[in-house]
């Protein structure tokens, strides 16, 4: 017996009640799950779903039961004006790394420029880059052969000649002098830190970095003063009480000009410094 779109409304609303933020995920998750147009879900409350709408929705409610997050039921998250393609195999986009892409794509590149986003995940970051400027190329760095499937995926659906990957420790397989600027959104978070009760559902490789969180800024600063051309940059996002030790370990690898940026919150969130 098929249920009518209230139904369902109404039983999201029984198991969480005056919950507005899960509210506000089943809506998304109508319109852009099942297409379905706002006429139908604010109108037609009466609308009978069809049985596929019905165990998508089901389907939509044991996933938030389980505490999965909407980007991986979608399995897309937006991203820098983009829809990318998410998985449990790499990191959900931050809307403070959006920052990051901005200030590389606020510079006045040379058309022969070489750009390595290392770490890439779903290739947010690099393929941001290289969409905006078609004329540079873009290099995707990554050590998890899973997250290089993904924005494998990512590169293919756009359609990208400026933006290759690269499947590596690091910046390991880099030849020395070979890239004009280095961008990174590495693993920040201390393995104690509360927050990763949070995040059960994200690669915990993706997040959690030794010393502290610091010890993936410290191999990276160090490979990158030998892999950057001299007066490259490397930037770096980093955790909102980093910024300090992320300036003092590029510092003690030899880049100079040093500077770190305020995210929305007013929080410093990213560092750069030129070799």
């Amino acid at each position: 017996m098929s249920s009518n779109l209230n139904f369902y409304k109404n039983k999201v609303a029984d198991i969480w009640p005056n919950d507005q933020e899960i509210s506000k995920e089943f809506i998304f998750y109508l319109k852009e799950g099942l297409n379905l147009k706002d006429t139908r879900i604010y109108i037609d409350k009466d609308y009978l779903l069809s049985n596929e709408e019905q165990k998508a929705i089901e389907e939509f409610i044991s996933h938030k039961k389980n505490g999965i997050p909407l980007d991986y039921i979608l399995k897309k998250s937006f991203f820098y004006g983009n829809e990318f393609l998410v998985d449990e195999r790499v990191l959900i986009p931050r809307p403070e790394t959006e920052l990051l892409v901005d200030y590389i794509n606020n510079l006045n590149f040379l058309n022969d420029i070489k750009i390595l986003d290392a770490g890439t995940g779903s290739g947010c970051i690099g393929i941001s880059i290289a969409i905006h400027n078609p004329s540079i190329q873009v290099y995707g760095l990554d050590y998890s052969a899973k997250s290089i499937e993904v924005a494998n995926a990512n590169k293919n659906y756009f359609e990208l000649n400026n933006f290759s990957l690269i499947h590596s420790d690091w910046l390991s397989s880099i030849k020395d002098g070979s890239i004009d600027i280095i961008v990174s959104n590495p693993p920040y978070v201390d393995s104690e830190d509360k927050h990763l009760r949070d995040l059960i559902h994200e690669p915990i490789s993706a997040l959690v970095a030794s010393e502290g969180g610091l010890g993936d800024f410290k191999v990276i600063s160090n490979q990158a003063s030998l892999k950057l051309e001299k007066g490259g940059m490397l930037i770096f996002e980093h955790g909102y009480q980093q910024a300090s030790d992320v300036s003092d370990i590029m510092r003690e690898n030899g880049f100079n000009n040093i500077e770190s940026f305020k995210d929305h919150q007013s929080h410093l969130r990213i560092t750069k410094g030129i070799i």
